[in-house]
């Protein structure tokens, strides 16, 4: 099984591309650095909660369709918001894991300031 972040990772791809956006086109959207959502797609950055709501916005789609574990590909349609086929959401997993992430992501950079 993936782990959450490859699965964010591989729906912001495939959402980001639906709507024909480039990467730099959804930085800029967020005013963020034009590499930001390149550093992010690349596994080494992952956004705060409330960068990952702007991004769902801009993607016009549900925060949460990011951590969709369905297989996201590009040659499947998905379906439209209101089309959404019910699943089953472990929200108190979803939490734990994104703390996590955010945990790690935060202890790797007081690491390199102070290495």
């Amino acid at each position: 099984m993936a782990g959450l972040r490859q699965i964010f990772i591989q729906n912001l791809k495939y959402y980001r591309k639906q709507k024909n956006m480039r990467q730099l086109d959804l930085a800029l959207e967020l005013g963020k650095n034009p590499n930001y959502i390149n550093a992010i797609e690349n596994g080494k950055y992952f956004p705060s909660p409330e960068t990952i709501e702007e991004i769902a916005e801009f993607l016009e789609i549900e925060p949460i369709s990011l951590f969709a574990s369905e297989s996201q590909n590009s040659e499947q349609p998905q379906p439209s918001q209101t089309e959404q086929p019910e699943q089953t959401i472990d929200l108190k997993s979803i939490e734990f894991q994104l703390r996590e992430i955010i945990s790690n992501d935060i202890t790797k950079v007081f690491a390199s300031i102070s290495a």
